[in-house]
């Protein structure tokens, strides 16, 4: 896979956006406070991952996997399926639980004061623009793309519902691999969140609490979609940014809050790659 990394201003926001070329196409991307590229952000992922399933794993013998760990990780996870998945990874689960809510109780103020990690994504694909890739979001081809959208990604089951979706994760950041739902994933609430941004200028916009399995909730996911000019960004064509935060109460840690960022970089550049392709191939026509 080609890359090339620039660094340049972003010229709407200000920030230092890092230019990668990945699979032909142009990404800026800024969030992560750790200054690597997408791949090397994805391959500690993978690194994480591989080595927590075959610790769970223990003795049972593994499948012929690929040398890339990011591939590995891919097969092994599509080898196992969701129910192996959700029984070796049952006490991490737990620690996670038990994570959060050290995070919670070393909070003050609770939602009054959150902090946030955020990352961003600008990106020019040919074939996907900002509305097929907010459309393509809340279906099941996102969901299908999971998997392969995160090394830490191991269980996403999404069901439409009145104004947006609800949703059943299992995931990780650095490691805390949490068992969590999205209740409803829609419109902001700014009146039970009042810490999310207006953000005036995206014009398409979702959020939603993420709820520990006794019902507790530990984060807060927005996520913001614009078109952006191709001549801000010195590209020949018209592109799309892709603004992820998740919000934690105050004693999330910023090392954590780093994993979250580089996390959310990755599953931008997986997604709307995946979602071209879906597009390309005529599935959200079907």
């Amino acid at each position: 896979m080609l890359k090339s990394i620039i660094l340049l201003s972003a010229f709407a926001l200000g920030a230092i956006a890092k230019n990668e070329t990945i699979d032909g196409y142009n990404f800026f991307l800024w969030g992560p406070n750790l200054d690597q590229p997408k791949s090397q952000y994805e391959h500690d992922a993978a690194d994480i991952a591989l080595g927590l399933l075959k610790k769970r794993l223990g003795n049972e013998p593994l499948p012929d996997l690929p040398e890339d760990n990011v591939a590995a990780v891919l097969k092994l996870k599509q080898d196992l399926g969701t129910e192996k998945l959700k029984e070796l990874l049952a006490p991490d689960m737990d620690d996670a639980d038990s994570f959060w809510h050290g995070v919670i109780n070393k909070s003050t103020n609770g939602w009054e004061s959150p902090k946030a990690a955020e990352a961003h994504g600008v990106v020019f694909l040919p074939h996907l623009n900002v509305t097929q890739f907010g459309a393509w979001y809340e279906t099941k081809y996102a969901d299908m793309a999971n998997l392969a959208a995160n090394p830490e990604h191991y269980v996403k089951e999404s069901t439409q519902i009145a104004g947006g979706l609800t949703s059943k994760i299992l995931e990780g950041w650095g490691g805390v691999t949490t068992n969590f739902t999205f209740p409803s994933f829609g419109a902001p609430d700014r009146g039970k969140d009042p810490f999310l941004p207006e953000l005036k200028d995206y014009p398409i916009q979702q959020a939603g609490d993420k709820v520990l399995r006794d019902g507790t909730i530990f984060g807060v996911l927005h996520l913001a979609l614009r078109s952006v000019p191709g001549a801000e960004y010195g590209q020949p064509q018209d592109g799309f940014e892709v603004f992820s935060t998740v919000w934690y109460q105050n004693g999330a840690d910023d090392d954590h809050l780093d994993h979250e960022r580089r996390h959310m970089i990755i599953e931008i550049v997986n997604l709307t790659l995946q979602a071209q392709k879906d597009v390309e191939n005529g599935a959200l026509s079907s």
